[in-house]
């Protein structure tokens, strides 16, 4: 008799402690779903006010580049707010404060490059093409993400493993396109320090890259083979 009550009270604690779970990671869901709408629409905001002073007729390619580029920004963020609302529940996770540190900084830090001042004295050619540069990788983390769908996730976790479309060619596209992005914005606020950041961002994104693979690794015993033929981030190279 005893050793029923006392199976029953871990299945109680046990569904206690799921419920919490549960409600935690919808808290955390929804708020952050909602920063990154407020963000998505600043630079929708941002960017329609830019679009209002182009010229139609004879536009300036390093305004509509640059209206473009927030535009690309603000629906890559409003994108990311619609997948955590709708994402799948992690199949597995890498615990850890790292992991998670990794994961933020990795993704996050280069947005301190709003901190330093924009360089007013690059030739129209190279600002031009910094903002082409923000535009394509967006646009393709926004290609990407639609891909990716509901096994979207910031933090080091198993949702469901997708191999393809971007991912058939390599294993971390949205990373890519975000490296892209990142050099746009770099050549921007070019700068020995704004250099020193990107750089430190970038070492983030490649720890942010391991765990993630020791994840997918753990959770689907398929993607040892996958990642034994596709590239990590640039077909032939790495």
């Amino acid at each position: 008799m005893s050793k029923k009550i006392s199976s029953r009270k871990r299945k109680a604690t046990a569904s206690k402690h799921t419920d919490t779970h549960r409600v935690f990671d919808l808290v955390i869901r929804f708020a952050l779903a909602l920063i990154f709408s407020l963000s998505a629409g600043f630079y929708i905001h941002n960017a329609l006010d830019k679009f209002h002073g182009v010229d139609l007729i004879h536009p300036n390619p390093e305004t509509l580049a640059r209206a473009l580029s927030i535009l690309a920004i603000g629906l890559y963020t409003l994108m990311i707010a619609c997948l955590y609302v709708l994402r799948l529940r992690p199949m597995n996770k890498f615990a850890g404060v790292w992991p998670c540190a990794a994961a933020i900084l990795g993704g996050f830090l280069m947005s301190g490059l709003l901190f330093f001042s924009p360089r007013t004295d690059l030739p129209l050619s190279v600002q031009v093409a910094a903002s082409v540069l923000v535009l394509i990788g967006n646009a393709f983390a926004v290609m990407i993400l639609l891909r990716l769908g509901r096994s979207f996730s910031i933090i080091p976790e198993g949702r469901r493993l997708v191999t393809t479309g971007p991912y058939k060619i390599v294993r971390h596209p949205l990373y890519l396109a975000e490296a892209v992005a990142t050099l746009g914005a770099l050549i921007n606020f070019l700068s020995p320090w704004a250099l020193v950041l990107v750089a430190v961002q970038m070492a983030f994104q490649l720890v942010r890259i391991h765990y993630e693979e020791r994840v997918l690794r753990e959770t689907f015993p398929e993607y040892a083979k996958y990642a034994k033929h596709t590239a990590r981030l640039i077909p032939g190279v790495y």
